[in-house]
């Protein structure tokens, strides 16, 4: 189940106020992605085929999705090289993360993970991508991703040490261990 945090707007305002705040949106929007939200996008099933996201909770994802992927193979390729990270189990949380970039719930507005979820699981996957030689991509600057007190997917663990993480994280690999 994917959590969000939302503030709740108030009601009062004219036609004036709803421009100033359709301006508000679009200028807060995250880093390059921003044009994303002037493109036409379309809602279409998570295929069985793509191990990183189907089955994740929702059935319908946005293309172009969150990191301008253009089309389901692409998607489905650029998607299948984050596998290996996942069955290292750095983090309980990295398959929701990258599902909200990969494989964006379709609904009426787009929905990004919030800068908390991504830093936990930095904060975890990071040293393991590195110990195998791989720096944390650009892509996924935290920066770029809503604080949590915006509409953003929020962690679904409650914390490192909560009794409610599902697995703990393996040990990064050998080389790391010894060096």
């Amino acid at each position: 189940m994917v959590t969000a945090h939302r503030r709740q707007p108030s009601r009062v305002g004219g036609p004036w106020l709803l421009g100033l705040l359709a301006r508000l949106l679009l200028w807060g929007s995250p880093g390059a992605w921003a044009s994303y939200l002037r493109r036409s996008s379309s809602c279409m099933p998570i295929p069985h085929h793509m191990a990183l996201c189907y089955d994740i909770g929702y059935s319908e994802m946005r293309i172009p999705n969150l990191l301008e992927h253009e089309t389901m193979p692409e998607v489905i390729q650029q998607s299948s090289s984050w596998l290996p990270l996942l069955a290292r189990e750095c983090h309980p949380d990295a398959r929701i993360f990258l599902c909200s970039l990969f494989a964006p719930i379709c609904l009426d507005r787009l929905i990004y993970p919030c800068r908390s979820l991504c830093e936990a699981v930095k904060r975890s996957c990071a040293p393991v991508m590195a110990c195998y030689g791989y720096p944390w991509p650009e892509i996924l600057n935290c920066n770029k991703f809503p604080a949590d007190h915006e509409l953003c997917i929020a962690a679904v663990s409650m914390d490192e040490n909560s009794s409610s993480r599902r697995k703990t994280a393996r040990k990064p690999c050998v080389g790391c261990v010894f060096k």
